[in-house]
């Protein structure tokens, strides 16, 4: 670990060099058509029930850059995963930004007005502070902060944190930036995890998608639209295998 931290910051120059070069060339994908909301799982059977509520918060994967339309995008497929589950039907809303860092985010929650109380919160956030060349005191402040609003606002609901990608093993930025990136970005992933862990009814979940180059769309910088697939119904059964009661309020 030491000799990583050495070279972090023997390499970051170069890097700062390579990312200033990249964010000139690279692809900017825009967030894909469609609603950033939806009913998903509705049957004859439930559709006099109140819909489980899933809100997701966050940067561009919560925005769903990389999928074709808004229905592809990880909120709305681990919606749909989780209407697998016997219940009512899965109502799912997606507040994303692409380019938001946990900054953003606090500012994106302070100004949310009149929200329904979900029962499931997902948030993405983190990769656009390490490309911030965000501190880590920041960063740890950040994370606490939004650990108490969201326990604040939403006290009954479950908290769920998607975890930083390993970065390093992106397709589109050249070494050294990818080493110093992925670096990073565990760095940045194991403070948080260490902070949202030791909260009642919040959840670090770290990314679980295979970092293989057809996982990405085709920017080399997000998941492609099977890799969110794979990761909401990977997120649905992790979720609901350690909050049962989460599986009753469903079924209730």
């Amino acid at each position: 670990m030491l000799f990583r931290r050495i070279a972090f910051w023997l390499l970051l120059p170069i890097a700062a060099l390579q990312g200033l070069a990249l964010r000139k060339t690279a692809m900017r994908l825009p967030p894909p058509p469609g609603n950033t909301h939806g009913v998903l799982g509705l049957t004859t059977q439930n559709r006099f029930r109140k819909p489980f509520r899933l809100l997701a918060l966050g940067d561009s994967i919560i925005a769903g850059i990389g999928a074709s339309s808004q229905a592809q995008s990880l909120p709305a497929q681990l919606a749909r995963a989780l209407a697998q589950i016997k219940g009512p039907a899965v109502s799912w809303k997606s507040l994303g930004r692409n380019g938001a860092n946990s900054t953003d985010l606090l500012n994106m929650l302070d100004e949310l007005q009149n929200q329904t109380p979900p029962h499931l919160v997902l948030i993405s956030i983190g990769v656009n502070d390490v490309t911030g060349l965000c501190s880590s005191k920041t960063w740890q402040a950040n994370i606490s902060t939004l650990c108490k609003k969201l326990g604040a606002r939403w006290p009954a609901a479950v908290i769920v944190f998607a975890g930083l990608p390993p970065m390093d093993q992106f397709p589109l930025p050249p070494q050294a930036l990818r080493f110093c990136l992925g670096l990073r970005a565990r760095y940045f992933d194991h403070l948080a995890a260490r902070l949202i862990e030791a909260q009642a009814g919040m959840l670090h979940i770290p990314t679980l998608i295979n970092p293989a180059e057809q996982d990405f769309c085709a920017d080399g910088f997000h998941p492609s639209e099977q890799a969110y697939a794979f990761w909401g119904e990977e997120m649905a059964e992790i979720i609901t295998n350690l909050y049962p009661t989460l599986i009753r309020r469903m079924a209730s």
